[in-house]
């Protein structure tokens, strides 16, 4: 019977190290199509592609102490602090079957947010452009 996997036993792990409490990761691949098209046909003769892009946003609980500077997952400093960051691995790890669901390579930092308000936890919440995604299965 397939087991399905739920965020109660995924990890979030950067680097191979998990990053503190993630209450949510996504990422998506996106593959670009080009239609041929042709003068004198309304039609598209052929569909290419032109490229991929990946991207993967994560939402964590911040803790007091430990920012995603002092995890190694965001870069702060000038211009040639942020170009010569190295890139990142990520990984959606299952802890049960000791494998490897999601693994993303090449991320570079993009976005930054926080949330906070009066009755909740303060949140902090990261995206990242990536150069590959592959699944447990294409590893």
């Amino acid at each position: 019977m397939p087991t399905a996997i739920s965020g109660a036993r995924a990890r979030f792990i950067v680097n191979n190290t998990e990053v503190g409490w993630a209450t949510g990761v996504s990422a998506s691949e996106n593959i670009s199509q080009q239609p041929i098209d042709v003068m004198g046909f309304i039609d598209p003769v052929e569909i290419e592609a032109t490229g991929r892009s990946v991207t993967i946003q994560a939402s964590a609980m911040r803790l007091l102490g430990e920012s995603m500077v002092q995890q190694g997952v965001w870069v702060t400093g000038g211009t040639a602090d942020v170009i010569n960051f190295k890139k990142m691995t990520a990984e959606i790890y299952d802890p049960i079957t000791d494998v490897t669901i999601w693994r993303v390579e090449g991320l570079a930092c993009q976005t930054r947010t926080w949330s906070i308000d009066s009755r909740g936890l303060m949140t902090a919440n990261v995206s990242f452009l990536a150069l590959r995604m592959y699944d447990e299965n294409s590893q």
